[in-house]
C-alpha cells in the first residue's frame, strides 16, 4: 500500500512538472528565430535617345501623315512607343528649334511645334537642348524653344533664358521612386553665336563642369547624369577629347555619361571613376530620326539604364541598347518616316510592313554595324 501511494505522488508530481514545463509563459525554452529586416530596394529604369533632327523632307513626312493639313510626327514611333514610354525616365536630344514659320530644315533648324507633341506622346519625360543647333535663329530662336517645352509641360535642360534661369535649374533635379538623379547638359559648340544677349548655353567647360558636379553633390543627388554634344560627326569610334572630357567627369563625380552629335552610334564602356564603382559611357547613341540615309547614320540606339538603391546606395543594376532602323517610304510620292526595332523586326516580321530587299539589306547592314561597335556581351 505503501509503495502505490508513492508511486501514485510519484506520477502526480511529474504530471505537475510537464504542465509548467509546457506553460506559455515558460517561453524560454523555445528556439526563437529573430528576422532580420529586409532591406528596402527601389528601382528605376531610364532611357536615352540621340539626334532629333528636322530635316525638310520629315516636315513634308508629318505634313502627309497630318492628312496634308496639320504635322504629325506620332506615326514616327509607333513601334519603338512601348520602349520610351516604359521607362519611367526617357531622355532625347532634342536638334532643332521651335522658331516658328516658315520651318526650315539643314542647315538652321526651325521645326514645326508637333515635333514636341510626338516626343511627348512617345513617353519623354527630358529633352536635352545644349546642341551646335540650338542657337541656328539666335536667341529669339532659343527663347520660342523653350517657351515652346514650357508651354507643354515638357522639362528640358541645357539652354537658358538668363542666368537666374540657370542658377534655378541647374543642375536639373529629378526626384522619382525614391531617386534624386541630378541631370547636367553640355555642348562642345554652337552654330551661331549670339552678341548682346542675356540667354545662355551650357558649353564644355571643365571649370563650370566642375562646379556643377560639386553643386548636384551638394544638393544630395544620388546618381550624377551627364548628356554631352560631342565628338566627330560621322565617326563610329570616340575620339581623345571625348575620353579626356569623359575621364574628367567621372573623377569628379559623374556616374554616368552619355554622348550625342556624331549621327552615328558610337562605343559602350566603362571606365574608372572617383569611387568603387566604374563610370559607364555610352560615346554616341547615333540619330534619332532624321534624313541622314548614309552607311551608320540611318539609325541609332535607344540606350536602358537600370539602378537600384538599397540603405541609400546606388548601384548600376544593369544596362543594355536597342538598335533600330529608320524606315523611309514613300506615301502618295512622299517619303514617311518610322522607327524600326531591328530585333522585334527580326523576331516577328508579321508585326511590320514587308521591306523591298534593298531596305532589308540597309536594316541588316546597320543592325551588324552596331554589333560590331557595341558587341552583345559588353
Amino acid at each position: 500500500m505503501k509503495t502505490f501511494l508513492l508511486s501514485l505522488i510519484v506520477v502526480i508530481c511529474l504530471a505537475f512538472l510537464m504542465l509548467y514545463l509546457t506553460d506559455d509563459d515558460c517561453c524560454y525554452f523555445d528556439n526563437e528565430t529573430i528576422e532580420e529586416p529586409v532591406p528596402v530596394i527601389d528601382s528605376i529604369r531610364l532611357i536615352f535617345a540621340g539626334d532629333m533632327m528636322g530635316h525638310t523632307p520629315q516636315n513634308r513626312g508629318a505634313w502627309r501623315d497630318g492628312g496634308d493639313s496639320c504635322y504629325n510626327f506620332i506615326p514616327n514611333f509607333q513601334w519603338v512607343k512601348n520602349y520610351t514610354s516604359s521607362a519611367d525616365i526617357a531622355i532625347a536630344n532634342l536638334e532643332v528649334t521651335f522658331a516658328g514659320e516658315p520651318y526650315t530644315g539643314y542647315p538652321e533648324f526651325s521645326s514645326p511645334v508637333a515635333i514636341a507633341v510626338a516626343l511627348q506622346d512617345a513617353g519623354f519625360d527630358i529633352l536635352a537642348t545644349a546642341n551646335n543647333h540650338i542657337l541656328d535663329y539666335g536667341a529669339k530662336g532659343l527663347v520660342r524653344t523653350l517657351d515652346v517645352l514650357d508651354s507643354l509641360g515638357i522639362t528640358h535642360t541645357g539652354s537658358f533664358n538668363d542666368s537666374i534661369q540657370r542658377e534655378t535649374n541647374h543642375p536639373l533635379i529629378i526626384e522619382k521612386n525614391g531617386f534624386k538623379l541630378a541631370f547636367l547638359n553640355y555642348t562642345y559648340g554652337t552654330n551661331n553665336t549670339v552678341i548682346k544677349s542675356s540667354v545662355i548655353v551650357n558649353y564644355i567647360d571643365t571649370l563650370q563642369m566642375a562646379a556643377d558636379l560639386a553643386k548636384s553633390r551638394e544638393l544630395k543627388a544620388d546618381y550624377i547624369i551627364t548628356f554631352l554634344h560631342w565628338g566627330e560627326e560621322y565617326q563610329i569610334k570616340e575620339n581623345q577629347t571625348q575620353r579626356q572630357i569623359a575621364e574628367f567627369l567621372a573623377l569628379n563625380g559623374c556616374n554616368l555619361i552619355v554622348g550625342a552629335h556624331p549621327h552615328a552610334v558610337q562605343p559602350i564602356k566603362k571606365i574608372a571613376g572617383n569611387t568603387a564603382d566604374s563610370v559607364l559611357v555610352a560615346y554616341s547613341l547615333g540619330n534619332f530620326v532624321s534624313n541622314q540615309r548614309w552607311r551608320y547614320s540611318d539609325g541609332g540606339i535607344l540606350f536602358e539604364v537600370s539602378l537600384t538603391k538599397t540603405d541609400s546606395i546606388v548601384r548600376l543594376n544593369s544596362y543594355r541598347y536597342v538598335p533600330f532602323w529608320v524606315y523611309r517610304y514613300p506615301e502618295k510620292g512622299i517619303q514617311v518616316y518610322r522607327l524600326i526595332p531591328v530585333t522585334d523586326y527580326l523576331d516577328h516580321p508579321e508585326h511590320y510592313p514587308v521591306l523591298s530587299a534593298g531596305d532589308k539589306k540597309m536594316l541588316m547592314q546597320f543592325y551588324e554595324d552596331t554589333k560590331g561597335i557595341i558587341p552583345v556581351t559588353y
